[in-house]
């Protein structure tokens, strides 16, 4: 068995609020690893962002398989998905905030839950059959001069028996309390990334998912009732954030004369790059042993019971068998 990595994206400008289309490698593709480039515009110091600007550029990352998604998110959402499935927060170079300097960072997409895995990736195609569509948004502060790379992983010869396959579910719900978000169906899921808008801060606990339930064919299972709180504190089973996510600040007692030497920093410098983000996990052990099975179910569902009515985002990751589901180079 060989890989073979090569670039699909060599250093392109990306001009705001446009989407551009790449056709992807015919063989098998386990991953495709997107950098993006870009210089600080911090004269403001308040400007600069850890991590948060330079992921935010990117609205929408698609994988498109005869114009139906394979992964469909915004890079943030596509960053945190990824960085649980590895285990590992993503890397970049040269986390400075000293206006003009180069940035970048690196976000792996996965197409199976582990990285040159022959059996778990997506499966040969014939040209033109799978594309790679990128979003991009309004100007960003703190950055300017944005550039894209794009690498892609392929393993020749490879015969996947499945490929992963996460896609985006929106909503905002029109009052606190219960309301249901459907699952998808027919295949097992091996993890729900959730995001909600309102997480815990300043002195109040409210959160977009104060507390929810799965359900299956209206039968409470795995997740029977979990706090926000806690299901949020158990990413640490998964990763830990480490340097690449938070920055930190030294405490000190000198004078206000001395203010114009203290760092203050915008956005998640201060603060966990997971604040709004917690995982339903069926593969705990990442042995397949858990995984949720969907198939012959006639719903499945979470109740999720709401401190905050306002947007929230699921990412359900459906393992998909190849023999069934239609693909052939």
């Amino acid at each position: 068995m060989k890989f073979l990595r090569q670039v699909l994206i060599q250093d392109e400008t990306q001009a705001v609020s446009v989407l551009r289309s790449d056709d992807l490698p015919v063989n098998p593709l386990s991953m495709l690893l997107l950098t993006v480039k870009a210089l600080n515009d911090t004269g403001t110091i308040t400007d600069y962002t850890l991590i948060s600007a330079l992921l935010a550029y990117i609205t929408k990352v698609e994988i498109l398989y005869k114009g139906s998604a394979i992964v469909s998110g915004s890079l943030d959402d596509l960053a945190r998905m990824n960085a649980l499935m590895l285990g590992r927060p993503p890397m970049q170079m040269k986390a400075t905030a000293t206006n003009n300097d180069t940035r970048a960072i690196t976000i792996p997409i996965m197409l199976g839950r582990s990285a040159y895995n022959a059996m778990e990736c997506f499966p040969a195609v014939r040209r033109g059959e799978l594309q790679l569509q990128i979003t991009t948004g309004a100007a960003i502060t703190g950055l300017d001069t944005i550039v894209l790379q794009v690498e892609t992983v392929e393993l020749l010869d490879a015969k996947p028996s499945r490929f992963l396959k996460y896609t985006t579910v929106t909503k905002t719900p029109t009052a606190t309390g219960d309301h249901d978000v459907d699952l998808p169906i027919g295949n097992k899921i091996a993890g729900v990334l959730l995001f909600g808008t309102t997480a815990p801060t300043g002195a109040s606990y409210n959160a977009s998912f104060g507390q929810l339930r799965l359900l299956v064919d209206n039968v409470e299972q795995y997740y029977a009732r979990t706090n926000w709180e806690t299901l949020h504190g158990a990413l640490g089973l998964r990763i830990a954030e480490g340097t690449q996510s938070l920055s930190h600040k030294h405490v000190s007692d000198v004078g206000a004369a001395y203010a114009q030497f203290q760092l203050t920093a915008s956005g998640d410098n201060l603060a966990p790059w997971f604040n709004n983000y917690a995982l339903l996990d069926f593969d705990p052990r990442m042995d397949d042993s858990y995984l949720l099975e969907t198939a012959g179910r006639a719903r499945v569902h979470l109740r999720i019971n709401a401190d905050v009515a306002d947007a929230i985002r699921i990412l359900p990751a459906e393992l998909i068998e190849v023999a069934t589901a239609g693909i052939s180079a």
